[in-house]
């Protein structure tokens, strides 16, 4: 059977790399795949272990101060936990997970860091925590990631463009002798396949198209070789524990220096089990209306949905595209094909080659002067961060796509494009609006802090498109009115969805 190639475009290495002699193991370090199967990066460290006659370890370490922590994305991640540990033992992998329960440095938008259990005390009224019990470590006690780092003959991790992955990789390298290689698995074509930042979706979908026939297989899952327990320098065993139910996760999260105003979606659930669950009910109820309903945001099993499990890798984007491939009919899936495949790597290679993703230079230059030149022009109205965040303004449409942020964590893509368009009425500037809708959907989505993210938002200010007539505000950047939904959809139904 034909496989999807790991070759040399997925793997991210240090030149002349070699594994560090006398290593006990090979350590995959999981970022970002959160899953057991379809993974280059879990097999390339599969390879390596076979190919130097050593056992594999696998490490997941999930910490509190990461940007926008929250129970929503502890939750998801310690609901993956659980299929993780049972997809490991069943191919006899040995997987080890590390919660982080200490109180630290919190992050919080825009950008403060602030003293120990911060975050907590001020949620609190001044008190001090009480759920959360502090693990005594000393400053110069290496972390568990870097005590079996240095254990390890060869490091192999998950390769993502953006938020902290790329940070904590180059982290890691700098601490450790042991060479660490980072391995793609979010695309389908690699991102360095392309060679370049491609401005267009145009431009990338004939790139994507040639690259389609070789790169659109089945990911094989080889097997582990030498199969040995490994010595961990932590004990895991309260957590594997707990993240077997509803009620041990809940606690697991209560007890971590997180933002708890922050609940988990009431819709959507993590992991790889809950993922495939969604993929097989748009299979069934779906795909066969996709291009005909995909743009109304009252029915919603219209689209796939899975954009929350792409992001935390539950899933593969080659399961998906080779499942709704064989489910059809051919129009369908040439349709979504477009959206999962083209507009999805196009954020990809964006976010790859433009280390500016996350700034107004990710703009073009044309839609920056546009908008700095419309910048003096009068604002209907200007609202705060907090009335913005909990859908406090004068546009019940608007407070409605808001509030389905605030409760499930996902918006309609069509929702999505008026929200942000809209903000930019709402603030003084350009740059001020990116800084909202970065926090905004980087808080609350489920699918935030993502190349499709950065994507879609660096869309509202004029990023893979062209000029149109020019308005007040906007300049010549793409308009989209909150008033002309109505002809698109039933607007009353959904905000009787979404009402406060």
């Amino acid at each position: 059977m034909t496989h999807a190639p790991l070759d040399d475009h997925r793997v991210h290495a240090p030149a002349d790399v070699r594994p560090r002699a006398g290593g006990e193991f090979v350590l995959y370090w999981v970022q970002t795949t959160h899953r057991a199967h379809d993974n280059f990066a879990l097999n390339f460290a599969i390879e390596q272990a076979n190919a130097l006659g050593l056992p594999l370890q696998v490490y997941h370490g999930l910490r509190h101060d990461y940007p926008w922590a929250s129970d929503r994305f502890h939750t998801w991640i310690l609901e993956s936990v659980a299929d993780l540990y049972a997809d490991f033992e069943a191919k006899g992998i040995n997987y080890a997970f590390w919660l982080d329960r200490s109180v630290g440095e919190y992050t919080e938008w825009p950008a403060g860091r602030r003293g120990q259990g911060e975050a907590e005390k001020r949620r609190n009224g001044g008190a001090e925590p009480q759920s959360v019990s502090p693990v005594p470590r000393s400053p110069a006690s290496p972390t568990p990631l870097v005590a079996l780092a240095r254990r390890a003959a060869l490091v192999v991790t998950d390769y993502f463009p953006t938020f902290i992955a790329p940070r904590q990789t180059r982290g890691l390298a700098r601490k450790v002798e042991t060479p660490v290689i980072a391995v793609e698995s979010a695309t389908v074509v690699p991102m360095a396949y392309h060679q370049k930042e491609q401005s267009t979706a145009r431009g990338i979908r004939t790139v994507l198209m040639e690259a389609l026939p070789h790169y659109l297989w089945p990911v094989g899952n080889p097997e582990l070789k030498i199969r040995r327990g490994i010595e961990l320098p932590f004990d895991g065993s309260a957590a594997r524990r707990l993240v077997g139910t509803a009620a041990g996760i809940e606690a697991l999260v209560a007890g971590c220096d997180v933002d708890h105003s922050v609940p988990p979606s009431t819709t959507f659930r993590g992991g790889t089990r809950a993922g495939r669950a969604r993929l097989a009910e748009f299979l069934r109820t779906g795909i066969g209306n996709y291009t005909e309903d995909r743009n109304d945001p009252n029915k919603p099993d219209a689209v796939s949905r899975l954009s929350p499990w792409l992001h935390f890798g539950n899933l593969s984007i080659h399961e998906v595209l080779l499942a709704v491939r064989e489910a059809g009919p051919a129009e369908q899936y040439a349709k979504y094909l477009d959206e999962a495949l083209t507009w999805r790597e196009v954020a990809h290679n964006f976010c790859h080659f433009n280390p500016r993703h996350r700034t107004m230079d990710g703009i073009p230059a044309w839609a920056r002067k546009e908008l700095s030149d419309h910048e003096a022009d009068p604002r209907p109205h200007l609202y705060s961060l907090e009335e913005l965040e909990h859908a406090r303004t004068g546009e019940e449409l608007w407070n409605a796509a808001q509030r389905s942020y605030l409760r499930e964590g996902w918006m309609h893509n069509y929702m999505r494009m008026l929200w942000g368009k809209t903000v930019l009425q709402w603030t003084p500037n350009a740059a001020e609006c990116l800084r909202v809708l970065e926090h905004l959907n980087n808080k609350y989505a489920l699918d935030g802090r993502d190349p499709n993210s950065y994507g879609g938002i660096m869309w509202i200010f004029g990023k893979y498109d062209r000029p149109f007539y020019r308005r007040p505000i906007y300049g010549t950047v793409r308009y989209q009115s909150l008033r002309a939904a109505k002809d698109k959809f039933d607007v009353p139904a959904y905000l009787a969805k979404y009402r406060a």
